[in-house]
């Protein structure tokens, strides 16, 4: 597979795990309104993590075969769009202020140059 295949393959599989992943921590935190647990969205959280951590797996297979095989720069693709897909979904990030914006794209910028720089790294 070319390269340029393999990194859109992985960008469309984290960024689809990511948005799974979100949408199960936003059912878990609705899952027990008034301390009682609300078995469908407790059921749709779950749902969404499964689907989630499969699409992971899959999404870590294509990361390899680009050469990112370190687990720490594999989870932290993962755990920045999962982040942003939280706050986008959830609208937190509109309240943010634009210190906390900038703040955000600069740590989103500096993780992808260390994974750029680092994509070669070994798995442990």
């Amino acid at each position: 597979m070319a390269k340029s295949a393999g990194i859109a393959l992985v960008l469309a599989l984290t960024f689809a795990s990511g948005f799974f992943d979100a949408r199960g921590f936003l059912y878990a935190s609705r899952a027990w309104p008034g301390g009682r647990l609300d078995p469908p969205l407790a059921l749709a959280s779950l749902a969404a993590f499964v689907l989630g951590v499969s699409l992971y797996v899959l999404a870590v297979r294509f990361m390899q075969g680009i050469g990112i095989v370190g687990v720490a720069l594999q989870s932290a693709i993962w755990f920045v769009v999962t982040a942003i897909g939280i706050a986008v979904m959830d609208g937190t990030v509109l309240q943010w202020t634009r210190l906390q914006q900038a703040m955000a794209i600069a740590i989103a910028i500096a993780l992808t140059w260390l994974i750029a720089t680092t994509s070669g790294g070994e798995a442990h």
